[in-house]
């Protein structure tokens, strides 16, 4: 019963993922693992909040209702104030969970475990290290715009508007986006 409730919610939500769209977390999370071949959920949860805090200005009632969502008590406080509430606590659950702060930290050797889990698998040995050079930055947000699930981000993506993002995810503080 277990097995069959998990391929059916699965399945529901590949059904949400293709009408809604997905927009630049998922676009940024496909470059790099493109680029440096990491784990897609992992550079989701890295480009969660930047994503966020770059989209809330156009959906701030939407993410007023993902504060009340995560637990928030937002009563008394506006719908931009009770946004901000929603990055401040998707941060500290990422960093409860342990979540790479940024591309830049994910350790090449140890986030993708062989068999034994002692250590890289032979096919991950001797990758790319992950940098946070402009060229690199450059690449990735090109790639960003190019990727099938940015036009279904809520705000509207340019090189320009995009590339501090990407930078952000590479080299960027989250206690920057902190409120």
């Amino acid at each position: 019963a277990g097995r069959e409730g998990m391929m059916y919610a699965q399945y529901i939500a590949a059904q949400a993922f293709n009408s809604g769209g997905l927009g630049i977390i998922h676009s940024i999370s496909h470059a790099v693992s493109a680029f440096y071949d990491t784990h897609h959920g992992l550079n989701n949860a890295i480009a969660l909040p930047r994503v966020w805090a770059f989209n809330m200005p156009v959906m701030y009632e939407r993410f007023a209702d993902i504060a009340e969502v995560m637990g928030v008590d937002t009563h008394g406080l506006s719908k931009v104030q009770a946004a901000d509430q929603a990055l401040n606590a998707a941060i500290r659950l990422l960093r409860d969970v342990g979540i790479t702060e940024k591309f830049t930290d994910v350790n090449q050797d140890t986030h993708v475990k062989n068999r034994l889990g002692t250590g890289p698998t032979p096919f991950y040995a001797g990758r790319k290290v992950i940098d946070g050079s402009a060229a690199t930055i450059d690449a990735i947000t090109n790639h960003v715009l190019g990727d099938a699930c940015t036009p279904g981000n809520p705000k509207e993506c340019t090189f320009e508007t995009v590339r501090p993002v990407v930078d952000h995810c590479f080299n960027g503080d989250l206690d920057d986006l902190l409120t």
